[in-house]
């Protein structure tokens, strides 16, 4: 992240955002109130904002949204509880914060969604892929293997080569998240660049 002036981030999350919340509304499909739920730092704000923005821009404001946010592992009961009435939760756990604390947010939260029965499909944000962050809480918790199978789970990946954005299904197997390709959205040349120097 160091390539990136903090402007620049919260430019590629501006362009990241309206990718993914383009590609829910418009191919995934997108009913009733759009969630988020996020680490406390300034990228993934910027992320989840601009996500929220499009969704309510592509929606005409008939699609509420609504925004957890964590900064320690007890924030979890509050944030899964005010996620409740969501159809749809993005999770957004990257940013400045190290993998470390991001991996205990993110064990918090699924187990206090499982605890909660929420109900809500999920999307994994790609930042949460390299890390393994969901397969790790996995490894603990093999009952939210079948939370996890009870709802839709998706998530995107990239290829700057190729210039494309790819979403995903995301079949929970074990401790093994495996990806279904659904479809692909071209990159413009500034969101290429950007990610590109961010790497």
């Amino acid at each position: 992240m160091a390539n990136l002036t903090l402007g620049e981030q919260l430019t590629l999350r501006a362009l990241t955002g309206r990718v993914v919340a383009q590609a829910i509304v418009e191919k995934i499909g997108l009913e009733g109130t759009f969630g988020v739920v996020s680490n406390k730092t300034y990228i993934c704000s910027g992320l989840t904002s601009a996500m929220e923005s499009v969704v309510t821009a592509l929606t005409g404001g008939l699609n509420r949204v609504v925004t957890s946010v964590m900064a320690t592992p007890e924030d979890a009961k509050d944030a899964v509880a005010a996620l409740k009435d969501a159809s749809l939760v993005f999770l957004a756990f990257g940013g400045e914060m190290g993998v470390e604390d991001n991996q205990a947010l993110v064990s918090a939260f699924l187990k206090e969604a499982k605890a909660q029965d929420l109900s809500a499909d999920m999307f994994i944000h790609v930042r949460m892929l390299g890390p393994k962050m969901v397969q790790k809480v996995l490894e603990t918790e093999s009952a939210l293997e079948t939370y996890l199978q009870e709802r839709n789970v998706w998530t995107f990946n990239f290829d700057l080569e190729k210039g494309m954005f790819y979403f995903h299904d995301v079949i929970v197997n074990g401790t093994t998240l495996e990806l279904d390709p659904l479809f692909e959205v071209p990159l413009t040349l500034e969101h290429n660049e950007l990610l590109r120097r961010s790497l």
